[in-house]
């Protein structure tokens, strides 16, 4: 296991390394000069030539790329992400600042998703064929042809313009929740209970679940007991990478509700062209994202005692 652990941190190592050149390279992929773009953001449109390479000169962009690049790396090993074009503010402390609001709505959508997912699917699957599982597949279907900004958007429409029932925007109570963990908990749904569909009829296929039934176990037990826990582990996978995306910042919801997370942080420095708080975004959501794929991986050995990581084939 620890074998396997020391090479799943050594690939994600390779990733996030790989996302800090991305990263870094935003800065020069964008049009303009950056030494110009940053000097707009100080001092206004009344630009002069002095200006522009103070900035230059003060940001260390009179350096070869490669140069500016490895001291970039190097603020990154002590955790200095720098500090933003547009506030001043330090970029780790914004990012950490709106982190609890995208944590709240990630796992409130996970949630959601999971409470429909799950016994949509399992019902499904037990009544294969059936009016309810072509239904459940039906609206399944629905779900995930259903962008999530027209989603947003509709629910917007209904429960908040119309009905007058709950916030469009904003955060800071129960009600604000709603809107927007319904939006990316619908969408999760609607995969997740295909997903749950297809590899419990997979499972219930398998020799030793005609064993178990030929044992006499009643159909509850060999449902709970024996199906579920291996059918669940696609689930736990697509669960676990939903989550580290969620975490990440649901981009469009967060923008769509005003949501204060890390999603809308990095689309409002994307328009302000703030690239140091877009660079530590990124690389935020990135060391995130891996992180919860490296979960999920060592998750596999919990649900199936069958897998063993230190095994040698």
């Amino acid at each position: 296991m620890w074998e396997y652990i020391a090479k799943r941190l050594a690939m994600v190592s390779i990733v996030i390394a790989g996302v800090t050149l991305v990263a870094f390279s935003a800065m020069y992929l964008a049009p303009g000069d950056p030494a110009e773009v940053i000097a707009l953001e100080r001092y206004g449109e009344d630009l002069s030539t002095d200006q522009i390479e103070t900035v230059r000169e003060a940001e260390g962009l009179d350096s070869p790329v490669h140069v500016q690049y490895l001291i970039w790396l190097g603020h990154l090993l002590r955790l200095d992400l720098g500090k933003s074009l547009v506030t001043s503010e330090d970029v780790l402390d914004e990012i950490l600042h709106k982190l609890p609001a995208t944590a709240e709505l990630a796992i409130a959508s996970l949630l959601i998703s999971l409470l429909i997912a799950l016994p949509a699917g399992i019902l499904s699957a037990l009544r294969k064929n059936t009016f309810l599982d072509r239904g459940c597949m039906f609206v399944s279907l629905l779900g995930v042809s259903i962008p999530n900004f027209w989603l947003g958007l509709l629910l917007i429409w209904l429960f908040a313009l119309t009905l007058h029932m709950l916030p469009s925007f904003g955060y800071g109570s129960l009600k604000h929740f709603v809107l927007p963990a319904l939006t990316l908990g619908t969408s999760m749904a609607a995969v997740t209970a295909r997903l749950t569909r297809a590899s419990l009829l997979e499972v219930m296929g398998q020799e030793y679940i005609v064993a178990a039934r030929a044992r006499g176990l009643d159909e509850r037990t060999v449902l709970f007991r024996h199906a579920l826990k291996n059918a669940l582990l696609p689930v736990v996978t697509f669960a676990g990478m939903q989550l580290g995306y969620l975490l990440g910042g649901a981009v469009v919801v967060e923008t769509i509700f005003s949501w204060p997370g890390i999603g809308k942080l990095l689309v409002d420095s994307i328009f302000a062209r703030d690239f140091s708080m877009i660079q530590g975004c990124v690389l935020f959501i990135a060391v995130l994202f891996s992180l919860s794929s490296l979960a999920v991986d060592l998750l596999y050995a919990v649900l199936d005692p069958r897998i063993r990581y230190d095994r040698h084939d």
